[in-house]
Parts: structure tokens; sequence; C-alpha cells
């Protein structure tokens, strides 16, 4: 990349969103988001250079020290490739760029690497001391002293699948796999390890134990292949790593019509059911650990069943845990949006003793959460949730759900908020085709009744309160403990003349909420729950609810 004019400087871009930029401002793509940190932790070092073991220990710290040093190789062999000649140069001790060619830009505004997520526990302690060192009043961080880890993400090994009854030049189980290895690394909740270094250890005759010691992983997924004529059936499994225990296992049976679109929609179904079967596995992980030497991840991690609970006292507990794990990590993205989730649906599930000020906390936890989740889907579903619960800023939120579903398009709470949010907004079909896809991710799902409630409340557009009814009676079954939306029941059979129907559900209402006022509902209920909010309390007057 050097030109006649002489060798060509580079710029990074570290305050706001990272970017690196070469010569008159033309923008260098191509880097991997460690390729980005490693630049960015360069430029930050006395010479700006660094040790290589230091870098691979930042860089990969979840891998084994041999695969870390690889892994690194890997990396200076990819940026030097794309980096204009001689900007980076390393030996056998250390790594460095050229001070002199190199301009590291802190003048703009916003968060040091603002957004940046790299899911391994060396980066995420130096990007905190980083920003907490750019803070007002801020010392410098203590050199001397132990981090404390923010979280340790599991791995998982997507293994070569067999193939059954076709020859052995056929490539289609490959391509199941690679769709699905991608669909998985799409995914911020967990590392996924090349296909290549998989692929490496095929003839080995390795047990699962032995697959995950030598890949480094938690976990594993393996699977068959079966074809015949024009059925194929893919059987699936996710496997413990530590003793080979089945975790999850599934049978997918389809038509070989368009094989492309066969391989996608196998990966997305894949995709879909891991995802809630390895969360579930670290939870129970996280729980051996003693609650007092529990890290951030794993305080995170035990608090989101408390949340899916969908009690009172549950979400209590939930909350205090997101506390605990962001006092010892007070940027951790996902407590953040999780924290600002669950505050929001204690004020709408009419749990908060003072809606209007945990109202204004989750909006405030939510916009701070923005700063820091990264490209971890999950938390930007939770900040677009909270967003939607105690707002009217449908278009913000939109924006996070739909950033989210394009990172991990099979993430099925990031379909449920979606359709909550097209509700919202009034896009009544595109609302309905969004729950129909996270009913079909997660069959089984927590949410599942507000899945329901959700289908329901787009019948309001339509004044169709006979099958918005429906809806919630099925949404009720699902989940009886939901006591809060009696306060619907009540308003719809108001609306469809059931006047004793109505003061039934009102009775089972001021059962679950004694001393409920109007002005209690009011405060509580998100600003948008309601299409038509005076009808909707004059419906609750009717049927006995005090005004205060």
């Amino acid at each position: 990349m050097a030109t006649s004019t002489g060798q060509l400087h580079l710029t990074l871009i570290l305050h706001g969103v990272f970017s690196a930029h070469y010569g008159s401002g033309l923008e260098l793509v191509g880097l991997s988001r460690r390729g980005q940190a490693l630049l960015a932790f360069l430029s930050q070092q006395p010479e700006m250079r660094a040790e290589r073991a230091r870098l691979a220990d930042l860089l990969w710290s979840d891998r084994s020290e041999g695969q870390a040093r690889a892994s690194l190789r890997q990396e200076l062999s990819v940026l030097r490739r794309l980096l204009p000649e001689g900007i980076l140069d390393a030996n056998r001790q250390l790594v460095w760029l050229d001070p002199t060619a190199v301009v590291a830009d802190k003048s703009g505004s916003g968060v040091f690497l603002e957004g940046f997520d790299l899911a391994t526990e060396g980066f995420e302690d130096w990007l905190r001391e980083m920003r907490q060192a750019e803070r007002p009043g801020s010392a410098t961080p203590v050199a001397t002293a132990a981090p404390h880890r923010a979280r340790r993400l599991p791995s998982l090994g997507v293994l070569p699948f067999e193939e059954i009854g076709v020859a052995a030049t056929d490539m289609f189980a490959d391509g199941v796999v690679e769709e699905i290895t991608g669909a998985l690394g799409r995914v911020h909740e967990f590392h996924v390890i090349a296909r290549q270094s998989a692929i490496a250890i095929i003839g080995e005759h390795l047990d699962v134990p032995q697959v995950a010691e030598r890949l480094g992983v938690d976990y594993v997924v393996e699977g068959t292949v079966r074809r015949a004529d024009d059925r194929v059936r893919i059987s699936v499994q996710l496997v413990e790593g530590r003793d080979g225990r089945t975790i999850w296992t599934e049978r997918f049976d389809d038509r070989l019509d368009d094989l492309f679109a066969l391989q996608d929609r196998v990966a997305g179904q894949v995709a879909g059911q891991i995802l809630p079967s390895l969360r579930n596995a670290e939870i129970a992980r996280a729980r051996t650990t003693p609650p007092e030497s529990r890290n951030a991840y794993e305080l995170f991690l035990t608090g989101l069943p408390h949340m899916w609970a969908h009690q009172r006292k549950s979400n209590a507990q939930a909350i205090d845990l997101f506390d605990r794990a962001l006092s010892i990590a007070p940027d951790y993205g996902p407590a953040l949006a999780h924290k600002a989730w669950a505050l929001a649906q204690q004020c709408s599930y009419i749990w908060s003793d003072n809606p209007l000020a945990d109202k204004a906390e989750a909006l405030r936890l939510a916009q701070q959460a923005a700063q820091f989740v990264g490209e971890h889907a999950p938390s930007m579903v939770a900040v677009g949730a909270a967003v939607d619960l105690v707002s009217t800023d449908h278009d913000f939120s939109r924006t996070f759900i739909d950033r989210a579903l394009a990172i991990d398009p099979n993430c099925a709470w990031g379909w449920m908020r979606r359709g909550w949010n097209r509700h919202y907004l009034g896009e009544t079909e595109e609302a309905r085709l969004s729950f129909d896809r996270a009913e079909a991710l997660s069959p089984l799902d927590p949410f599942l009744f507000n899945i329901e409630f959700g289908r329901g409340v787009t019948y309001l557009h339509e004044d169709r309160f006979e099958e918005c009814l429906k809806h919630f009676k099925r949404g009720m079954a699902l989940s009886p403990g939901v006591e809060w939306a009696y306060r619907f029941i009540a308003s719809l059979n108001i609306r469809l003349g059931r006047q004793a129907d109505a003061e039934e559900a009102y009775r089972k209402l001021l059962a679950a909420y004694p001393g409920l006022t109007v002005r209690k509902l009011s405060d509580s209920l998100p600003p948008s729950a309601v299409e038509n909010r005076q009808e909707f309390y004059d419906a609750m007057r009717r049927a006995g609810l005090p005004e205060e």
C-alpha cells in the first residue's frame, strides 16, 4: 500500500465507534474484531509495542497458551496483508506499530471504543480500565491490583457431521456444518472455534471429552445426515465436553428441493434451539460456584431464570443479582441491559411501589447499556425491550432490536420484542409475523405467554375484541401466575358487554394487587400499551377500579 509519496500513515479513531484510515482518509476495511482490538491496544502502549505473550493472553484468554499463540500468529499474518507496508512488525518476543506512522486519535466525542465488545476476559478488563481512567475524577487503575473478571464465555466446537448413504465425495453435510457454524458464530454469547480446527482432528478416533480437550472447548455439536431419494434426515446433538453428557438432541426431516435453502433452514433451526440449551447448561454450571465466589458473568447468568419466572419476588432477586454483577464490573453491558428490562418489567407487571421512579431508572440504565452491549444480541434486545416498556421512543428500540436480529436472526426473544415494537408502531402484520417467528424458533420458551398476549393486542387495532380475549386466555393458561393480565381480561369483557365476566376478572385483579387504583395502573403501564388509553381506563372504572 505504499505510494510514490512515501509511507502511508494510519489513523486510528478510538473515541466513539472504532475505525481506521490511511492516506488521505480512505477507510481500512477487512479488519477482524480482534485485529481492531490489537491495533487499539498497541496504540496505547509505551512506544506502541507489547510482548507477544501479553497480546495472546489479552485477545485469546479463553484458549490454551498454545492455541492463543497460534491465533496471534494467524492474526498478525492477516494484518500484515491489510496494513500499509512497515506499519506493523514483530519478532519472536515483541509486536509493535511504527509510532512515526500511526496516529491514535482520541479527540472525538463518545466513550473510548464505544460499543466495542470482544468476548475475552483480558481485553474486557483492559477496556474497562481505560474507560474508568478517562472519567472525570477517576484515578488511574492500580496496576498491581488483580482485576475482577467480568466473564469467561463458554466455547463451542461444531464437528464434521457423518453422512450416511452417499458417496464420500458428496459435500452436502459439509455445507450444513458450515452454515450451522456460521449461524452460531454470529451469536456473541459464546465462542465458536473455526471449522479448520474441528476438521483437523478427523480420523483420530477421539471420544467427546478428548475432542473437547484437544479443541479447548466446553461444548461440542455433532450430528449425522441420512439421505434417501428426495428426503433428508439430520440428527444433531449438543454435548457437554467435560463428561460427554448429551444436553440437547433434535432431529430435522426435510425435502431435498433447493440444497442451499435447506442448509439455511436447518442452520437456523439448529442455532435457534442450541442457544437456549447452551444458556441453561451455563446457568447450571454457574450455580455450582459458591455464591460469594461468582464473577459478574456467573451472577448475570444466575439472575436470568429469576427474571424469566415472571413473579414479583423472583424479579426482585434478578435485579439484586444483576446489581451484584455490576458491583464487580460497572460497565458490564448484559447486566446493565437486563437490569433495565427487569425494572421495566417490574413496572408493567404492576409490582413497583414507585413505578415512575423505576421507569426513569430503567430508561437511564438502558441508555447506559447501549454504550456497552457491543454486538451481544440478547442484550441489544433487552435494551430495546426496556425502552419500549417505559417510553414512547419506539424508533430507538426498533434500531436495537433490528440490529440484534441482523446479528442473530435466530434469536426468539428478538422476534418476540420485534412483535411488540411493531405493534406499538402500528405495523400489525409485521407484529403478527414476528410473534409467529418467535414461537417457531422457541416453542417452549418461558416468554411464550407473552407471545400469545402480543398476538392478542394486535387485534385491538381492528376492534376484534373476541379474538384478543382468546389469545389472552391462552397466554394465561401457559403462565397462570401473570395476574396482571386480568386488567386486560376485565377491559375486554366490558367492551364485549359481559359485565359479570368483567367483574370476576376485576375481583381476581384486586386479589392479586390489593389497593390498586386507576392512578397506580396508569403510572405502571407502558405508555403505548393501550391504543385508546381513555377508553381502557373508562372500562376499568366501570369494572369498579377506584380512581385514587
